[in-house]
């Protein structure tokens, strides 16, 4: 199957109806019908739009949908009457004949999900001020209406940047390099739509990125005259991402200001592997992100692990960042007494997260003890450690480990307790 047929069947699967689309505004709009008439009876002076992937008609097929709604107050509100104008909205909030869960999240600028639970669609309420200018945004959730005239206009110019900038997405939520959040550091919705509408198809997208091997910097308007101009007048906290995406509707700001060095490197090497060997996998956000590392494992015949851990935050980005942090000391541990040949982590949600490990057991660990030069130190080391050598300017000795997974987890969770309890985990177990 050739790279056109693949594309032509993804599409196939992740493209939206009108049937769906019409049914996703009709439930957007019962939502919005209710958060009006609670603006009316409580004379709060806002407004609310239908704004992300849905606005855009960029949403691809999932078994659960996230909806971004907008609140767009009056900018003479300050942000704690805004906070407090939230409470009064969502207090008992309810929509007719639909069975409903509402839930305050924590950020930047606190945000609401109304679930619907029959229907499994997560609407995502967040509070913005209405603005003219993106010089006037307090927070970065203000430039959101900015982002959607944008692209719409885009889209409507090049009928075809929508099914690119659905491959694009698909491609990127099952490489598990889609989102801003802090524990994924990818790249977000909105820069993903940029991407395309800069290289205007998807596969020229990857082609181009999959070679860079320096920082791209990409200013599709042209705010900047120059590369140099650029980097003298944006801030260099927003210059640390592999990628600097010039916002076209707002020059201070790089759209892919969230994407790591990992992230954009797997990205990188995923993207390499479908141009080299096109493929239908590479689409598939439904496998498991531990099946590939269990085939991996069952081929060599070595141990394959999953760690799940549970933290006490709140779940979204808070806990997913909480867990992605605690996985790490996880791994950093394990590899004492194993050799990682891969490993993955895996937070969809909630508050559980789980880690995927392909382990070989290693023969013996090796402790590192202090320099050669620090002689009471290493006389220290010597009485500890009978068996000893000196490398690299350090004294070291071997030990013989038989440990199992099982004795590794009860010795972790023992050893690091205030960790566990500093960072939050309520638990971790073996699965």
């Amino acid at each position: 199957m050739n790279i056109g047929e693949i594309f032509k069947k993804e599409l196939g699967k992740i493209k939206l109806s009108d049937e769906e689309y019409k049914n996703l505004e009709h439930l957007s709009s019962l939502v919005i019908e209710s958060i009006n008439k609670k603006l009316k009876s409580k004379k709060i002076d806002a407004k609310v739009f239908v704004g992300g992937s849905l606005a855009k008609k960029t949403l691809i097929k999932k078994p659960k949908y996230d909806v971004d709604l907008f609140l767009r107050f009056n900018k003479k509100y300050s942000e704690d009457e805004i906070k407090k104008l939230c409470k009064r909205i969502f207090f008992f909030f309810r929509i007719p004949g639909y069975s409903s869960k509402v839930k305050r999240i924590h950020g930047s600028r606190d945000y609401y999900h109304v679930h619907l639970k029959k229907n499994n669609v997560i609407f995502e309420i967040v509070p913005t001020i209405n603005i003219t200018k993106p010089e006037e945004a307090r927070n970065i959730t203000d430039l959101s209406y900015f982002h959607v005239s944008y692209v719409t206009k885009e889209i409507n110019k090049n009928k075809k940047i929508r099914d690119e900038i659905l491959l694009a997405k698909s491609f990127c939520y099952s490489q598990g390099c889609y989102g801003a959040e802090s524990y994924i550091s990818g790249f977000s919705g909105y820069a993903i739509e940029l991407l395309i509408i800069y290289f205007k198809s998807f596969k020229k997208m990857i082609e181009d990125l999959s070679k860079t091997e320096n920082k791209v910097v990409i200013d599709m308007s042209k705010h900047y005259k120059t590369k140099e101009e650029l980097i003298k007048e944006m801030n260099p906290s927003k210059m640390k991402s592999p990628i600097i995406l010039i916002d076209p509707t707002f020059k201070k700001r790089n759209a892919s200001g969230a994407l790591s060095y990992e992230t954009f490197n797997n990205f990188k090497i995923a993207s390499q592997g479908f141009i080299k060997h096109p493929g239908e996998h590479f689409f598939d956000y439904n496998k498991s992100k531990g099946d590939e590392l269990k085939e991996i494992a069952k081929r060599l015949e070595i141990t394959y692990s999953v760690f799940e851990i549970k933290t006490r935050k709140q779940e979204g980005d808070i806990a997913g960042s909480k867990l992605l942090k605690f996985s790490k000391v996880l791994t950093r541990n394990i590899s004492k007494y194993y050799t990682i040949i891969g490993h993955n982590f895996d937070y969809e949600g909630g508050k559980t997260a789980k880690v995927y490990y392909v382990i070989q057991k290693k023969k013996e660990i090796i402790i590192i003890g202090p320099s050669i030069h620090m002689k009471n130190a290493v006389e220290g080391f010597k009485k500890k450690h009978p068996i000893w050598y000196t490398e690299e300017g350090r004294i070291k000795s071997a030990k013989s480990t038989d440990i199992t997974l099982k004795d590794f987890l009860k010795q972790f969770k023992k050893t690091h307790k205030k960790i566990m309890r500093e960072m939050s985990i309520k638990k971790i177990k073996l699965v």
